[in-house]
């Protein structure tokens, strides 16, 4: 349900430093992947049930999707700077990023509440994230991999 992913986490007791080694930070990055992708899925399920949806729901639904981009652009941006530390952000990889971000903000602020609208945009962001995660994403951590073992020899 959308809600409980949205519910409120426990306590944050320390803020965490970013990892240092690309390993680490790798892990860190694909979590958040895993994360982003079962948000747009739940998200994507909601959006396609045919039941008819409540003020209630329809509020809900919408204040998701502006969670689901405020987290997408925190990991982009987080994104950017391991990849940037390790010499490997390219400028075509940071500008798919700022492009997608925009566009999906610009689009779910134009749609509104038009509930189908929104369901074409997450999918339509899904696509793309799936694609960039096994393309864009997966060459460029390679050779952040390939970085940071130069720099341990």
């Amino acid at each position: 349900m959308v809600s409980s992913l949205l519910a409120p986490g426990p306590p944050v007791v320390e803020l965490r430093r970013m990892p240092q080694r690309w390993a680490d930070q790798q892990q860190l990055l694909e979590r958040q992947h895993a994360r982003l992708d079962a948000l747009l899925l739940t998200l994507i399920e909601q959006h396609a049930a045919a039941a008819p949806v409540s003020e209630a729901l329809e509020v809900t639904e919408q204040h998701a999707c502006r969670h689901l981009l405020w987290t997408l652009g925190l990991h982009l941006r987080l994104e950017e700077r391991s990849l940037a530390r390790w010499g490997v952000l390219c400028p075509g990889h940071r500008a798919n990023h700022r492009d997608v971000a925009c566009a999906a903000l610009a689009n779910f602020q134009r749609l509104g509440a038009e509930r189908a609208g929104r369901l074409a945009l997450l999918r339509g962001l899904h696509g793309w994230f799936l694609q960039h995660q096994a393309g864009p994403d997966a060459g460029a951590y390679a050779l952040a991999a390939r970085a940071a073992a130069a720099a341990e020899g």
